[in-house]
């Protein structure tokens, strides 16, 4: 009877140091680069060599979805900025969702509309500079746009009817405004209530399928009109709008819904919770702010994560500089 064949022999040091990382198949390369977010891309894998700079800047597959959300956390706004640009870029208009937050302006949501038409997700947070014009601008550009987050920005008014409008395709939409949460806290005024939005989705948006309202001023009149005038809605979450008033008649509107979050059940999944305003129990007109205020309460994949540091390499620091030739108009 033969013997079984000996193990193969373990790589020696000198053999590992040896190989070529740059003669790695482009289909294998490209398989390991689409795990990787964009400003890893962009500042570090997309770096290591002559042929994985070319592959990261031309394969524009690996462009398509462009998450840049909690990276104005690491990243200074305008390098941030110029990041994303490069990936719209590098995208060719082939790009179907971006992600971001914080940095993003009026002139980056332009920038985009004009170099992306195809996208179908977009997710903004924070973004206290971008402006009601300039997001109306942008958003006309995005026609075949089915989902749309936009959570504690300063966009207000007629908004939802402009994104009804611009983008007929929409089947999910997420406004949560904190503003509203922090006002909803005190005793009723007059002139909280405000059912423009809610009437702005129920006029423009018939094949909604999943709707995010935490936080809205909407009334009872504005959800019946959304509920009325949206007949695919799958999905409805009015968590801390607290001008509902859930009466038999409305419960039995909502009947047909299959996920409903009402106004009083709790917050704890909504990842942005710790920019949610909350009353003191017993207070008044008291507040506290969450514990975790001053940090974003989002879990993320690896949360001992590190952002590679520019200066790592030798012709990338962490000057906005080193992107100006894949963005400059």
């Amino acid at each position: 009877m033969s013997s079984p064949p000996p193990p193969p022999m373990a790589e020696t040091e000198a053999e590992c140091e040896a190989r070529d990382w740059a003669e790695m198949p482009s289909d294998a390369l490209a398989a390991v680069f689409a795990k990787l977010d964009a400003t890893e891309l962009l500042t570090g894998a997309g770096l290591v060599c002559r042929a994985w700079c070319r592959l990261a800047a031309t394969d524009p597959t690996l462009w398509r979805c462009v998450d840049m959300s909690h990276q104005g956390d690491f990243l200074e706004a305008e390098e941030a900025e110029a990041m994303a640009r490069a990936a719209v870029d590098r995208s060719a208009g082939t790009m179907e969702a971006f992600w971001s937050d914080t940095f993003v302006t009026d002139d980056l949501l332009r920038y985009i509309s004009h170099r992306a038409s195809s996208l179908k997700s977009l997710q903004l947070s924070l973004c206290h500079n971008v402006s009601n014009e300039g997001f109306a601008e942008a958003i006309s550009g995005f026609p075949q746009l089915e989902e749309l987050e936009v959570t504690f920005c300063s966009l207000y008014g007629n908004v939802c009817e402009t994104v009804g409008k611009a983008c007929p395709q929409l089947k999910c939409f997420r406004l949560n405004e904190r503003l509203s949460i922090l006002q909803s806290e005190f005793a009723a005024y007059e002139g909280m209530d405000d059912d423009t939005e809610a009437l702005g989705i129920a006029s423009t948006m018939p094949g909604l399928q999943d709707l995010q309202l935490i936080g809205n001023n909407l009334t009872n009149d504005g959800l019946v009109a959304i509920l009325d005038h949206c007949p695919h809605l799958e999905s409805l979450d009015i968590r801390q709008c607290y001008n509902i008033q859930m009466d038999d008649a409305l419960r039995s509107k909502c009947a047909r819904i299959r996920n409903l979050k009402l106004p009083h059940d709790p917050i704890s999944d909504f990842k942005y919770r710790a920019y949610i305003v909350s009353s003191v129990a017993n207070s008044g007109s008291d507040f506290e702010v969450d514990m975790c205020d001053d940090l974003l309460d989002v879990v993320t994949e690896d949360d001992d994560a590190e952002f590679d540091d520019l200066d790592d390499f030798d012709d990338a620091g962490s000057d906005v500089g080193m992107f100006d030739d894949e963005y400059d108009m």
